[in-house]
């Protein structure tokens, strides 16, 4: 670069001279409105570099206010969240006390129907682990009376019996146990059979020769042969029926929610309490007539 200047010393003294006489004539020259002329070629040279940046700038501040906007806009999505979260778990508790108080209606109205009946309200609290077996346990026992081959039930039927009873808890054998066995009767025919549990959602109604008509859709109800179960209580209604070899495959869907127990009745007492009372309150209503 030395070398390139020394070389063309005169000229650069020349173009030198040159640029500081014209920003002299410049700075001496005036233009519209008493502007010296050299303040507008500095403006016209700054001012796109100024509009630059201000365009910058203003970006920057709508970048930064949207993007203040956007996290407030965010709080306060998770806010109304967390809000419609809260209310949608304050509905569903609303909706399971609503459901509980509806079964609980129904427990007392059961017992007044039956108001001479030796009927104890217990409440599910587990269930068996074993696949093989379907029980509950109940927090009722033996220091309220529950023994072995009480009747337990539900407004909507017969659940099963206590097969186990200790101090404070009782274990409930269900209908739809393989194990389970009652005395049924179909209401329309009169048929007598016994329903048996499948270890599944449904029962089996069983020795039911096929020639005696059973209907689809029939209700099933005990019989009270068996010594356990009053007469006349639900028991379900008939899903399927098929012949078989000598008798009948009839499935029944049992009445009572078997899968969904939380509150049950404990008939503690003789199966014939239950429907002696149930003859006295009918004998009662007709004697009212």
């Amino acid at each position: 670069m030395r070398a390139f200047l020394e070389r063309h010393r005169h000229l650069s003294l020349l173009v030198a001279m040159l640029l500081a006489q014209l920003f002299f004539l410049a700075y001496q020259i005036k233009g519209a409105k008493d502007v010296r002329l050299i303040r507008l070629w500095a403006v016209a040279v700054i001012s796109p570099f100024e509009k630059a940046v201000d365009a910058v700038v203003d970006g920057l501040g709508s970048l930064v206010e949207n993007y203040v906007a956007l996290y407030g806009a965010r709080q306060e999505s998770q806010r109304l969240r967390a809000e419609l979260d809260l209310a949608r778990l304050r509905l569903q508790e609303l909706e399971a006390r609503a459901a509980e108080a509806e079964q609980l209606a129904a427990l007392l109205e059961l017992k007044h129907a039956y108001p001479r009946a030796p009927l104890r309200a217990a409440e599910v609290i587990g269930s068996s682990p074993a696949a093989t077996t379907l029980t509950v346990l109940i927090n009722r026992g033996s220091e309220e009376g529950l023994a072995p081959n009480m009747v337990v039930l539900t407004p909507d039927g017969v659940v099963g019996k206590v097969i186990a009873a200790f101090p404070g808890v009782s274990r409930v054998l269900l209908l739809s146990d393989p194990k389970s066995g009652v005395g049924a009767l179909v209401a329309d025919s009169r048929q007598l059979g016994v329903v048996k549990g499948t270890g599944g959602s449904l029962c089996r109604l069983e020795y039911i020769r096929n020639e005696e008509p059973v209907a689809v859709g029939a209700e099933v109800l005990t019989s009270g042969q068996d010594q356990v179960f009053p007469k006349g209580l639900p028991l379900g209604r008939v899903t399927a029926v098929r012949p078989g070899e000598f008798f009948q495959e009839i499935m029944v869907q049992p009445a009572a929610r078997l899968t969904r127990l939380e509150h049950v009745l404990v008939l503690a007492g003789p199966p014939e309490s239950l429907t002696a009372t149930a003859q006295a309150s009918d004998s009662s209503k007709q004697l009212a007539r």
